[in-house]
């Protein structure tokens, strides 16, 4: 519900407000600070601006600038590159201790008694901050916003205890976004480590009679390195029943609203067909390209770009078509499509498509490279086992990304809600506010 002519609110500058809000610029509640270093601050905490990563230091000192010259940013000062301010990249100072930046940045502090640094580092990272810096400063290529031009910035501010409760809340979902972007990392690199381990040494020999998997004890030299004893090696043309490319002509004139679905490079994802945002092209045009038909089981691969991501066109999908991608039918009496597709994204897949793939910057894989690449062959059996233990990873993968999506759509509607007073905190009671600090 909109805050408009509610009771209780008072129409401001911009726009209605929560009567016991007011509304100031940047400059009634900040200073511009410009206090050198000379020599107070160890060069070690010589620091570089991130976009929303706060203060982080430099790996090297900036070369020819003397550290005396630095600007001092003290814990909770906000600093920034007036030349990249229009790409955000402004950050609060949430070290401990005092540090440095390039005498070229803009540092400035605020106000504690009207404006906490944690809410002023969740208006800048509203909406209305973007907007504000992406039309403001001067420069024509490239935009410089300096103090004076942005603390003309004018924003609702609530008192004290209401900053409190709103930037807990805010900051509560920051840390749980936090929380779930390290997981997501860490099971991409527990993800990375397993498929350099399944594709070299595989998960072992099934024993029928107790359903266990005995590891493998005998291991040889091969073109792909030390593999068991037991596998094979072969050029991926031996094992599969073809390889192609999809359509290659123009399909402008052939996109219709209900038609057949065409995947494109983007609807590739590693070892996921996405689904979303397809094109579709008309039946007829199908049917004059009815041979580049691709079907259930097939893995696309992506040919430029970002050549040799592939996945598998899952099952419950009628015939589709693609859009200049690769297109491999693997033999299933001889090779499982989602143990190759795998393959294909591991470290090792990716090394040996890169050496097949043509070009100098714009790398390109074609189906003669792909014909000639490379692919360890255990039993039918440890490939579906090893492509199970990846999908199971996957899948976790998915459910993390789906709740970071979850709470960084929450984070993004709770801020504009919160930061223009549309929706009210409660501060019942004493306790509930010092808990919020």
């Amino acid at each position: 519900m909109s805050a408009t002519r509610k009771p209780g609110y008072k129409l401001s500058t911009v726009g209605w407000i929560p009567a016991t809000w007011t509304v100031k610029s940047l400059s009634d509640v900040t200073t511009e600070c410009k206090n050198r270093n000379n020599s107070k601050i160890d060069d070690k905490l010589l620091c570089g601006v991130l976009k929303n990563h706060g203060l982080v230091p430099m790996r090297e000192r900036v070369k020819g600038i003397s550290t005396d010259r630095c600007k001092v940013v003290v814990p909770n000062a906000f600093a920034y590159n007036p030349m990249r301010l229009n790409i955000g990249s402004i950050a609060r100072n949430e070290n401990q201790h005092a540090v440095m930046v390039s005498p070229d940045y803009v540092v400035f502090a605020v106000d504690p008694l009207q404006l906490l640094p944690n809410y002023l580092d969740q208006v800048r990272r509203s909406g209305l901050w973007e907007r504000y810096v992406g039309a403001s400063g001067d420069g024509s290529v490239r935009i410089r916003i300096y103090y004076e031009h942005l603390a003309r910035l004018e924003f609702p501010i609530p008192p004290i205890p209401e900053q409190q409760k709103i930037t807990a809340i805010l900051t509560n979902l920051d840390d749980k976004l936090n929380i779930i972007g390290r997981q997501i990392k860490a099971t991409h690199i527990l993800k990375r480590g397993m498929m350099q381990t399944l594709f070299s040494r595989g998960v072992g020999t099934l024993d029928v009679t107790t359903g266990h998997w005995m590891p493998h004890t005998e291991f040889k030299d091969s073109e792909l390195g030390e593999i068991p004893a037991g596998w094979e090696v072969k050029a991926l043309e031996l094992i599969a029943d073809s390889i192609t490319v999809g359509i290659a002509t123009s399909t402008t004139e052939h996109y219709v609203e209900q038609g057949v679905p065409l995947i494109r490079n983007q609807n590739i994802k590693e070892d996921f067909l996405d689904m979303s945002d397809l094109l579709q092209v008309s039946e007829e045009f199908d049917s004059k390209n009815k041979s580049k038909r691709v079907k259930e089981g097939d893995i696309l691969t992506v040919r430029t770009g970002y050549p040799g991501v592939s996945c598998v066109v899952p099952d419950g999908h009628g015939y589709l078509q693609t859009f200049t991608t690769l297109i491999t039918r693997p033999n299933k009496k001889l090779i499982s499509p989602h143990f190759v597709s795998r393959y294909f994204n591991s470290p090792k897949g990716k090394e040996l498509m890169l050496h097949q793939a043509a070009g100098g910057a714009q790398k390109n894989i074609n189906a003669g490279n792909l014909k000639k690449l490379l692919v360890p062959v255990p039993s039918l059996v440890e490939q579906q086992k090893i492509a199970k233990i990846l999908a199971a990873v996957d899948a976790k993968i998915r459910s993390l990304e789906s709740k970071n999506r979850y709470y960084q759509t929450l984070k993004r509607g709770l801020i504009q809600k919160l930061l223009t007073g549309e929706w009210r905190v409660s501060l019942n009671t004493q306790q509930e506010v010092a808990i919020a600090a």
